[in-house]
């Protein structure tokens, strides 16, 4: 697998972010079902009954709602000021920000969660952004999120009509597979965990429909494109 950054792709995914956030949000609800397992795990890890969590990039605001009614302390970073607004107006402690320059103290957090974050990051942004992360973190704390499984980058290219600038349609910058993310891991953490796995959804589904995820779940675990797997990681400081 080639995971180097194209060259050709722009630095500049601000209008990208900007666009699927505010004018397109919907692309977010497949997500839920990945968000959703994230939280369960911060209910299985968690040591306090309000832990405080830091969300990187805030999509539609789904994990932050929800782990505002559990009554957790919730904080959320994105770049998008529309997006930033929204969720301040709901009670969310957003802030506008980066990874690689987080507007928080040390030891701030019990969690610190990137979930389809890290593949939109170019090398000196990705190695900043987990000094960050670690910083922002708790002693004992968790680091959890994903990425996707050995991504294509090709495969999603386009080109605008009107610049003939050519980018990756949803800013993905750098592709993951498993020991590649378990040695990123590795320079900042001890505790380790890094494995396959689909987020498919089974609640409220009739009976073909929790066969369709199951099925996609078991090809997730052999690295299967067609069933878009991810690669989920949990590293402890």
């Amino acid at each position: 697998m080639n995971n180097s950054i194209p060259e050709h792709y722009s630095n500049n995914q601000g209008k990208i972010w900007a666009h699927f956030q505010n004018r397109n949000p919907e692309v977010f609800e497949a997500a839920k079902a990945r968000m959703t397992y994230i939280i369960r795990e911060i209910s299985r890890k968690k040591t306090s009954s309000v832990p405080c969590v830091l969300n990187v990039g805030a999509g539609n605001g789904y994990f932050e709602e929800s782990a505002l009614r559990l009554g957790w302390q919730i904080y959320s970073l994105d770049p998008d000021e529309s997006t930033v607004k929204r969720l301040l107006e709901k009670g969310i402690r957003a802030h506008r920000g980066y990874i690689e320059k987080m507007p928080f103290p040390d030891e701030s957090f019990d969690f610190v969660i990137a979930s389809e974050v890290l593949e939109h990051l170019g090398a000196e942004q990705f190695h900043e952004g987990f000094a960050e992360i670690a910083r922002v973190m708790r002693r004992g704390a968790w680091l959890i999120g994903t990425v996707p499984y050995c991504e294509n980058l090709f495969l999603n290219e386009v080109v605008c009509p009107k610049c003939q600038e050519v980018f990756h349609r949803w800013g993905h910058r750098r592709s993951f597979d498993v020991h590649t993310m378990r040695n990123e891991l590795s320079s900042f953490f001890n505790e380790i965990i890094v494995k396959k796995r689909a987020f498919v959804k089974f609640h409220g589904r009739r009976f073909k429909g929790k066969i369709k995820s199951l099925v996609r779940l078991i090809l997730a675990n052999y690295g299967v494109e067609i069933a878009s797997p991810n690669i989920y990681f949990a590293a402890r400081k």
